[in-house]
This record gives structure tokens, sequence and C-alpha cells, in this order.
């Protein structure tokens, strides 16, 4: 734990109100039994957090059980695939307290689960059970090598942003199709800024399509 130190809140990772970030969550059952799976985790303050779980994963199973998880905070694109297409040997774990957490995060946080609320989940696909996790945020720990808690709202404008350039050259018709998907992303986990910047984007993007349907064009 001596690369690690404690801070005060969820701000001295540059975690914001209303955001998204991709951690990869550890939780464990009764035995101290570890798994880690890639979790979007929304920072609702700067001591709590929101999870949304679907229902037969091991991740909600554990937190029933135990009321207990980490947030593991990566840039490892390594770790975040290994975590989700096959359960971590137990070397990947270490204890800190009652919690387990990811060997090599750049940072954690350890919480505890305040309610756990069932809802249907309607999205373009299908209606799934969730389950709404409020949790508080006990202990924060940030690592020497941190740099940046992954939040999707910016790479979909960066995204955005490399399609544009790509519209004189293609069908902007469907680089506003791969745009508004994107949108939707930066809607969906995205901070006011992320917002804007696609507003921008999609309003530049429509000026272009309007003007190759123009008579005479």
């Amino acid at each position: 734990m001596d690369r690690y130190r404690v801070c005060e809140d969820l701000e001295a990772l540059d975690m914001e109100r209303g955001r998204l970030y991709e951690t990869i969550t550890v939780t464990w059952d009764e035995s101290m039994k570890g798994n880690a799976a890639p979790i979007g985790v929304l920072c609702t303050g700067k001591r709590s957090v929101t999870l949304y779980l679907y229902h037969g994963t091991h991740t909600l199973q554990n937190i029933l059980e135990t009321g207990r998880f980490t947030a593991n905070i990566t840039l490892d694109p390594l770790l975040f695939t290994e975590s989700a297409l096959a359960d971590l040997d137990d070397e990947m774990f270490s204890q800190h307290q009652d919690y387990l957490y990811l060997k090599g995060a750049d940072a954690f946080f350890t919480a505890e689960v305040e309610s756990v609320r069932e809802v249907v989940k309607r999205d373009r696909f299908r209606e799934s059970p969730v389950s709404i996790v409020r949790a508080g945020v006990r202990e924060v720990m940030k690592g020497d090598g941190f740099r940046i808690a992954l939040n999707r709202g910016i790479y979909a404008v960066i995204e955005s942003l490399i399609e544009y350039t790509r519209a004189e050259i293609s069908d902007p018709v469907k680089v506003m199709e791969r745009v508004r998907e994107m949108n939707r992303v930066a809607r969906k986990v995205g901070g006011s800024q992320e917002k804007e910047a696609m507003k921008r984007i999609i309003e530049e993007l429509e000026s272009k399509v309007n003007h190759r349907k123009s008579p005479g064009q």
C-alpha cells in the first residue's frame, strides 16, 4: 500500500458529479473469493456513486451478499479485456482492510451499499431487469501513477471530430449517423462540456448535409 495515499474524496481523482466513469469493479463473496468486471460508475457526489447492474452477474450477487465493493481505476486495456472475458486469478487481487482491490490499479476507492432498487431498463434492443445500487464512498486511494479516470464522453467527441473531417470526402449523411451515435454516448456518460461540443459538431454537420442537398450544388 506504500504506492497509494489516502485522499479526501472523489474530487482527488478528478471525478465530477453527473459523469459516468469506466472502472474495473472488484467484489467478493463471504469467503473473500474475488471477482472483477468492467463496470461504469456514476459519480453522484464527492463521496457517493451509483451502479446499474444487470441481473445474473457475479458482481451483483457479491454486492447483495457482502454490501461492499471497490471501484478500480486503470488505463490498462489488457486488464479491462481480461476482467471482461474471464475470471482473474487470485494473485491479481490484494486486500485492504475488509476490501479487495485490483493489483496495479492507478487508484481505487472502497464503497458500502446504501440502497438497492429494482427497475426494468428499456433500450433500443430489449427490456432487462436492472438493480440500481447506491453506495457511499469510504476511502479513496490514489496511486503515484494516477493520470485520469476514464470517461467515454471525451472519446465520443474525438471520434466525432474524426468523422467530421471525413465529411468532405465521404457521404455526410452516413457520417451524421455515426456522429449521432457518438452523441448518444456523450449525452449518457459525459458532462456539460462534452454535450456542448457534440451540439456544435452536429450543427456544423447539418450545415454540410443541407449544403449538399441544396439545388444546383
